[in-house]
């Protein structure tokens, strides 16, 4: 017992900054908060204070945003960096959360999933945003982009009366587990080929030459490349994989549909840009051709 002590002792975490890191601590507060309280059954702290609450929360996330700006800092062993373009989608995202919750304050779907439940979610979805747009490492983008995309599963059916609703959630869920599904795959290649996770590292690997023939010449880190952009284009619903978004966006309550139609897709494009501008920018003769054919307008 005494060496086990001894070695627990000795262990030492990573060290945070805490005032860069406070955007996202007060999201997560926020929603604890806000589903805490919500379990209270008076009506006015369920119609009035709950969504207040949340108000509170992302207009406090955003001043501490404001605060923060033209501050960098990359925290947590280099797993996030907060910098202006960070902090920008956070701004974004939060502002689209307050329009969602005001759109909502009337609204069947707050009542039927409970109003706790559907504004906690909403603010838990806000805080993967932020955390997927902060993202330097393969292990924190997976984490961001589900900790954005689960609580959007629950909150497209969150009108559970309505047939439209629920077919809306069963939708986005199926399409956005294959598209999880496919990142991670992606993601998982690309540490094969590298050996890293971060993403300067796996930049650095690649600029160097030090994968199997070259970065140009191995396959397995082509075809990591190749599924991740699939995959952030299923969160981003650009063409041709769009085609669950009409499905989803009819069905699912309006507030959570202009919600994830701005939010969704900054969050989506601010991480790709961090990921090819810095992991995979040793590779742009490949992949940027790529993508901007697929992004080519159709002549007359």
């Amino acid at each position: 017992m005494m060496p086990l002590l001894a070695a627990v002792h000795h262990l030492k975490g990573p060290v945070i900054d805490w005032p860069a890191f406070s955007p996202l601590v007060a999201l997560v507060a926020g929603g604890v908060v806000v589903l805490l309280v919500g379990l209270l059954r008076p009506r006015l702290v369920r119609h009035r204070i709950v969504p207040s609450l949340t108000i509170l929360a992302l207009l406090a996330a955003l001043g501490l945003c404001i605060w923060r700006f033209h501050h960098p800092a990359t925290i947590i062993s280099g797993a996030l960096r907060i910098d202006d373009l960070a902090l920008e989608a956070d701004m974004l995202f939060c502002v689209a959360a307050i329009a969602a919750v005001l759109l909502a304050w009337r609204s069947l779907a707050p009542r039927e999933s409970g109003h706790g439940e559907f504004h906690a979610l909403l603010l838990f979805s806000v805080f993967g945003m932020a955390a997927l747009a902060s993202s330097q490492d393969l292990i924190t983008l997976f984490l961001g982009i589900e900790l954005l995309s689960i609580p959007l599963y629950i909150l497209c059916a969150s009108e559970y009366r309505r047939e439209g609703s629920l077919e809306s959630g069963l939708k986005y869920l199926v399409i956005g587990s294959v598209g999880s599904a496919t990142l991670v795959y992606g993601l998982a290649l690309v540490y094969g080929s590298t050996g890293a996770t971060g993403f300067a590292v796996i930049g650095a690997a690649a600029a160097t030459g030090k994968l199997a023939g070259g970065v140009l010449g191995d396959p397995m880190f082509l075809t990591g490349l190749g599924l991740v952009i699939v995959g952030f284009s299923f969160k981003a619903s650009v063409a041709p994989f769009h085609q669950w978004t009409p499905d989803v966006y009819k069905g699912a309550p309006t507030p959570i549909t202009a919600f994830m139609a701005t939010a969704t897709k900054t969050a989506a494009l601010v991480v790709f840009l961090r990921f090819f501008d810095v992991a995979a920018i040793a590779a742009q003769d490949t992949w940027a051709p790529m993508v901007a054919k697929s992004v080519e307008p159709v002549a007359p």
